[in-house]
C-alpha cells in the first residue's frame, strides 16, 4: 500500500518525459496528467505561494475549480476533493522545501 505522504522527495521532473502527442487513449491521458502534476508540484515547490496559504484565497481558487469542471462536465466532488489534497501537498513540499 502507497503511503499518504506524497511529499517524501521532491518532485523528479528529470525524469517525466511529456507522452506522445495524439494517441488519444486513456493510458497516454494519465501519463499527460502525471508528467504535468510534476511540473505543477516542482513549481509549487520553488514558488512561495503565500496567498493560497490564506483561508479566503484557498476557497475562491476552489470556488472557481468547482465553476471549471461544472462547465466541463467532470464530477465536481471528485476534482475538488483532489485540487484541495493537491494544495495540502504543495503546502507541505514548500515547508518542506524550507527546512532543507
Amino acid at each position: 500500500m502507497l503511503s499518504d505522504t506524497m511529499h517524501d522527495r521532491p518532485p523528479r521532473i528529470e525524469l517525466c518525459q511529456p507522452p506522445e502527442p495524439g494517441s488519444g487513449s486513456v493510458e497516454a491521458i494519465d501519463q499527460q496528467i502525471l508528467f504535468l502534476l510534476s511540473q505543477r508540484f516542482g513549481l509549487a515547490r520553488e514558488h512561495d505561494q503565500v496567498a493560497l496559504q490564506n483561508d479566503d484565497a484557498r476557497t475562491a481558487q476552489l470556488a472557481s475549480i468547482r465553476r471549471k469542471a461544472f462547465e466541463l462536465g467532470i464530477p465536481v466532488s471528485l476534482v475538488t476533493d483532489f485540487w484541495d489534497r493537491m494544495l495540502d501537498a504543495s503546502a507541505a513540499m514548500r515547508e518542506q522545501a524550507r527546512k532543507t
